[in-house]
């Protein structure tokens, strides 16, 4: 008889300890933002690197979409100019900013929040049929 209780007393934690992982899944963290980490490695410009590729086709069809503007690395209290000189070359629009130029629907998006066509870093096409431009005023006026 106390063999069998035993015997069923450890049927019962090996299978108590097959579900506890699971159930980690599933339970519910405390109720906190999860703010990613600004430590040393993090850099601000660090998502433009991995944009989906756009070319002058695409910049050319953008028309009466909603335009979305997201500034990046810019911050005022940084003495100086707060020039990224990669920052610009590590988005997909490095060689794109005269299409842009030459879109009414991009300018007036821009002009609107006091950018131009040099200050765009990004863009992406988003749901919803909307454009994103990240982008970064050189001059921090």
């Amino acid at each position: 008889m106390l063999k069998l209780a035993a015997l069923a007393l450890l049927a019962g934690l090996v299978a108590t300890s097959a579900v506890l992982p699971s159930y980690a899944q599933v339970a519910k963290a405390p109720n906190r933002p999860n703010y990613p980490s600004s430590g040393p490695d993090h850099s601000c410009e660090d998502e433009m690197g991995h944009m989906r590729s756009v070319n002058a086709f695409d910049i050319q069809g953008i028309r009466d979409q909603k335009i979305f503007l997201y500034p990046i690395c810019e911050d005022p209290t940084v003495p100086g100019k707060n020039n990224y000189g990669t920052l610009f070359i590590d988005g997909n629009v490095n060689t794109l900013r005269e299409p842009i130029a030459r879109n009414a629907t991009l300018m007036n998006a821009l002009t609107a929040r006091g950018y131009d066509h040099n200050d765009v870093i990004s863009l992406r096409f988003a749901g919803g049929n909307s454009i994103y431009l990240y982008v970064h005023q050189r001059d921090l006026n």
